[in-house]
């Protein structure tokens, strides 16, 4: 399946999927006419019914469920990053809409990690792409691993991640925020490399009243903003 490097889906793959609903379409109206012809008030129907007929109407029946089972596939399959194998943008923004809905029904907090790693154009130019990928990866794991199960996170593009902390405040988002930055920078991501020296910046923000996922965003984003503006290798909150 073809996707862009941020894990959405591109274009031939949005033609693939038109294409396999179309076939499921006309595999399911072919079914239904078979299965119509057959029925008793049918000038067709007889007491012995064609045996032929009803081959096709399985044979059209498993088609579906084939097609069906590869629509899911795919559907899933466009909301991974390719590189990294966690969610990707996509999935993102339909997981916030769920959030934000859920803790406003709950009144429970929500809060908003975005995390960027720092002068990573300058990790391409001076390591090249594959290893630039390899840091994407480990920094994905980093993160993923420390959450909990019922957090989300994915990479919302480039070298940039997003966690979804759901029962989770301000001050414990900072705390695990500063945790996973740590553990970027003592790490290295694992990688081999002469004097290179791993960080990332991090925006925190949680959901107020009268928040939506849009501005849940934006504060965390302008949160990161003011983090890379003030050094880099930090986490900032809204409210710092």
């Amino acid at each position: 399946m073809n996707r862009s490097t941020d894990g959405t889906e591109t274009e031939g793959s949005a033609d693939s999927n038109r294409l396999k609903k179309s076939n499921l379409r006309l595999v399911k109206d072919e079914a239904q006419t078979f299965q119509s012809d057959q029925s008793p008030n049918s000038s067709l129907h007889s007491a012995k019914p064609d045996q032929r007929l009803q081959n096709r109407i399985d044979e059209l029946e498993r088609q579906v469920e084939i097609l069906q089972q590869q629509l899911e596939v795919e559907r899933r399959h466009a909301q991974i990053d390719p590189l990294t194998s966690i969610p990707n943008r996509r999935a993102f923004a339909a997981r916030l809409k769920s959030e934000v809905a859920r803790s406003e029904r709950n009144g429970s907090p929500l809060s908003l990690a975005v995390w960027d790693i720092d002068h990573f154009k300058k990790i391409n130019d001076n390591y090249g792409h594959p290893f630039g990928d390899d840091v994407i990866r480990c920094v994905a794991q980093v993160i993923q691993s420390h959450l909990r199960e019922s957090d989300f996170t994915a990479r919302y593009g480039g070298e940039e991640f997003v966690a979804l902390l759901p029962d989770c405040d301000a001050e414990g988002a900072r705390i695990l925020a500063e945790k996973i930055c740590h553990v970027i920078r003592q790490s290295g991501c694992c990688l081999d490399a002469l004097d290179f020296n791993l960080s990332a910046s991090c925006g925190i923000a949680t959901l107020y009243g009268a928040d939506r996922d849009e501005t849940l965003f934006k504060r965390a984003d302008d949160a990161l903003y003011r983090a890379k503006l003030s050094g880099r290798n930090r986490v900032v909150a809204e409210n710092d």
